[in-house]
């Protein structure tokens, strides 16, 4: 499916118009019809007010799109991240992989944990 095909259809199960979405995202008419019939795809910003407005996020607008490569994207403001190889994210992480980081993830909490009540230790016996 291609973004634009997901867009038509998110906006047509909400049951709004061209028209009435333009307003509401302040985005033009003309913008949001070029982005529904894959000829432009809309940048960063304008996903994100559209994710918000289809009450859903921009990972899932995204997803199994087949017309969009972030392979060469560059993303603005400390509200990205972004992979420092510079390749595209995709849903085929193994789920594997996802359960190590978030099992390293947690384990560094532990020991920020730790590492938090040692130095409020230390310090307690200084004064």
């Amino acid at each position: 499916m291609t973004l634009g095909t997901k867009l038509r259809n998110y906006r047509n199960k909400k049951g709004i118009s061209l028209e009435k979405l333009a307003i509401e995202l302040n985005i033009s008419k003309a913008a949001i019809g070029k982005g529904e019939s894959d000829k432009s795809i809309p940048n960063s910003e304008n996903l994100l007010k559209i994710a918000d407005c289809f009450e859903t996020d921009v990972y899932e607008l995204l997803k199994n799109v087949e017309n969009v490569n972030f392979g060469n994207a560059k993303f603005k403001g400390n509200q990205y991240v972004v992979n420092p190889n510079n390749s595209t994210i995709n849903y085929s992480t193994p789920p594997e992989l996802i359960e190590s980081i978030v099992d390293n993830q947690n384990k560094i909490t532990v020991l920020m944990e730790l590492q938090n009540e040692l130095l409020v230790s230390l310090l307690a016996k200084k004064t």
